[in-house]
């Protein structure tokens, strides 16, 4: 029979103390007499009255006894209870983030678990609950069955991923993905071309005619009259021109 009381109660214990010294004479006075093979009346009530006197400073089978049942009370509960709890719970949370799964564009005649995902015109949508789908309830008009979990966004226009620090100036410290713009009168008589610091510079001015160590072009493509093939002017690699025909 266990001498614990877990986990009906919390198990009490006596709390221990070191031997003081006024103490050291009535212990060694009970340890010769327990080492007796017999005893009288008298030196049984002795030892009865000196492990009363004694008993917050030792420890004794009964206590050791009454400590490991507390363990194995704790251990039992813990297989049985707390770790088939965890077990449970963990497949119960596999089961779960398995069914929180994309399953594609919403179907008329789909069958759909709680937690799939779907889409419908551009959006996401959130099972709640097992549905079999049909033409009628639809995601947008059955709250029952599906969650709206997010929005088509607006397309928005194409910026210049860079920060602009206006026209180049030679006595500016530029840092990599900075953008500066440096006027050109021909042939687009006049264009500001824009173009993107690759790395750390000063005093590197970008160029339409040619490659940079330093700068690219943010438009590869620039619009104008100016007939290139007719001149030996050089034009930027990056960079394609389309020439207007009067």
């Amino acid at each position: 029979m266990s001498r614990s009381t877990f986990p009906q109660r919390i198990d009490s214990f006596t709390e221990l103390f070191d031997l003081p010294a006024d103490k050291v004479a009535a212990a060694l006075e009970l340890q010769q007499l327990k080492q007796k093979t017999t005893l009288n009346n008298d030196e049984q009530n002795k030892i009865s009255a000196l492990s009363a006197q004694l008993q917050d400073y030792m420890i004794t089978p009964e206590t050791m006894n009454k400590l490991q049942d507390a363990i194995v009370e704790i251990e039992t509960f813990f297989d049985g209870n707390v770790r088939q709890y965890i077990l449970a719970k963990q497949k119960e949370w596999d089961t779960y983030v398995n069914d929180f799964a994309d399953v594609g564009d919403w179907e008329p005649t789909g069958k759909y678990r709680r937690q799939n995902i779907i889409h419908y015109n551009g959006n996401l949508w959130l099972c709640t609950q097992d549905v079999v789908a049909d033409s009628v309830h639809t995601p947008d008009k059955d709250s029952t069955h599906y969650r709206q979990m997010a929005y088509k966004g607006d397309k928005g226009d194409i910026g210049l991923n860079a920060v602009y620090k206006g026209e180049w100036s030679g006595g500016v410290n530029y840092k990599a993905g900075d953008a500066v713009s440096i006027r050109v009168d021909k042939p687009w008589n006049p264009i500001d071309v824009v173009f993107v610091a690759k790395k750390d510079n000063e005093g590197q001015m970008p160029s339409i005619d040619k490659a940079s160590d330093y700068w690219f072009p943010y438009r590869e493509m620039l619009v104008g009259t100016f007939d290139f093939e007719a001149t030996t002017t050089p034009i930027h690699p990056d960079i394609h021109y389309i020439q207007l025909l009067d």
